[in-house]
């Protein structure tokens, strides 16, 4: 079992540059077409090579699921899109002669339309910045992140997975960024729209081939470092560690949380003096937890009674090795003197002063990333049906957020759709289109898997 999760981390490790290679050598190869063939074909090698990195993604996300990240691959797919289209519209602006009304036939090339670099350098930093400023909103982060959880829930590599992803997008930024300024100062300033010799040649087509390669080489020997700090450590190399069961508990009483400091009790980030719940247990790997044990392991380490609270499942995440779990659960007290005989330490914490807590960056990466989710899957539910729509005839209206009474609610926390709904739902825009879209794209993909 252990070599099993060990290959499957260092192939997920690995899967980083795999992702980068196809991505940008996709980009790549249209300069290094453009050698060869004549520049009205180049829309239709770039078409193709959308439809090949479409294949690879679907096929990289079945066959790895959460053991990959596809960012920089929908960049580079979105760039090269726009690219094509803009080629497109160029070459039949030269061919039935609207190029004229703008230029005069003297300084035009009825053989060189354009050059791929100018158009599809640009496109690539645009749509890197397009990345960078939606952050985790971007779709393939959001799909991630409801499908596998939090890159705190996923462990060691999902925070590289992350960390990485991030380093990508602005790397492919600066490289194309550099690629577009300088292919435009030459066209501008030293280019003469006859022919293209040698030097025309270098600039245009070579330079972005040769730097293109060269940061796949330079990614190879980053994450080639990477996986040597990450085989050679033993707290993060699983052929060192067992599997383990992680139970955390979120004690509730009415809308106030009870709360710790990370250095006096229960912790998922040893050393860092943030605020977690003091409620928490690793046990032995289990891939099922019933509500009766978790229920006997927070007695045993509260010495609270049965009589003296209610509990309910919340949700399950996994690290990206799967050597790990965590089982969330909610403990609502009956009174908060309850917990004064308890063996638990810490002190309540009102909804607003819980929420300065996250906003101040005090809360453990954990326990933000349950409160998150507590308060995203119960604003979906008070607001939304679980198609989307909204449960009240007023646009926008979102009712106010409590936790009183929430073991009693009828809302499964775990379903990964209320995620979905808090993301696509009635207040977006074009809803109905997109979600006719949606539905058929799910239907495709169906029609692919089987």
């Amino acid at each position: 079992m252990s070599h099993r999760h060990h290959i499957t981390n260092e192939s997920a490790i690995f899967s980083l540059w795999l992702n980068w290679t196809m991505a940008v050598g996709s980009l790549a190869l249209p300069e290094f077409a453009g050698l060869m063939l004549p520049k009205t074909w180049i829309p239709f090698v770039i078409f193709g090579l959308i439809i090949l990195l479409t294949l690879y993604r679907r096929s990289s996300i079945t066959a790895s699921d959460s053991t990959s990240c596809d960012l920089i691959q929908m960049i580079c797919q979105r760039a090269l899109g726009v690219s094509a289209i803009i080629m497109l519209v160029i070459a039949v602006a030269y061919a039935r002669g609207f190029i004229e009304i703008f230029y005069p036939e003297e300084v035009l090339n009825l053989h060189i339309p354009y050059l791929t670099i100018l158009i599809l350098g640009p496109s690539a930093s645009v749509m890197c910045m397009v990345a960078m400023f939606k952050g985790h909103n971007s779709d393939v982060c959001r799909r991630c992140i409801i499908k596998h959880g939090n890159a705190s829930e996923r462990g060691f590599l999902g925070k590289i997975f992350l960390q990485e992803s991030r380093y990508q997008v602005r790397l492919l930024f600066v490289l194309s960024t550099a690629l577009s300024v300088a292919g435009w100062l030459y066209y501008w300033y030293l280019y003469v729209n006859v022919n293209l010799n040698l030097t025309d040649l270098f600039v245009f087509n070579w330079v972005p081939v040769i730097f293109y390669a060269l940061s796949i080489i330079y990614l190879g020997m980053r994450y080639f470092t990477l996986w040597g700090y990450y085989y050679n450590h033993i707290e993060l190399n699983p052929r060192n560690n067992t599997a383990t069961t992680t139970i955390r508990y979120l004690i509730l009483c009415g809308d106030d949380i009870f709360l710790n400091r990370n250095d006096d009790g229960f912790s998922d980030i040893p050393d860092e003096n943030k605020y977690d719940t003091p409620a928490g247990m690793c046990l032995p790997f289990r891939n099922r937890l019933d509500l009766s044990e978790a229920d006997h392991v927070f007695n045993d380490i509260s010495g609270l009674s049965d009589s003296d609270y209610s509990m309910r499942f919340m949700y399950k995440s996994s690290d990206v090795s799967g050597l790990s779990n965590i089982y969330h659960y909610i403990c609502c007290v009956k009174d908060r003197t309850v917990l004064d005989g308890a063996t638990l330490t810490g002190r309540w914490f009102t909804l607003s002063q819980l929420q300065r807590l996250l906003y101040n960056h005090d809360l453990s990466p954990m326990l933000a990333t349950e409160i998150h989710r507590l308060y995203t899957v119960t604003m979906a539910w008070k607001t939304y049906s679980s198609d989307g729509r909204r449960l009240y005839k007023i646009k926008n209206y979102r009712p106010s957020f409590r936790l009183n009474g929430i073991c009693d609610w009828d809302v499964d926390f775990n379903n990964p759709q209320w995620l979905e709904v808090a993301r696509f739902n009635e207040d977006k825009p074009f809803f109905r289109l997109r979600r006719l879209l949606q539905h058929g794209r799910g239907h495709s993909d169906r029609l692919i898997e089987s």
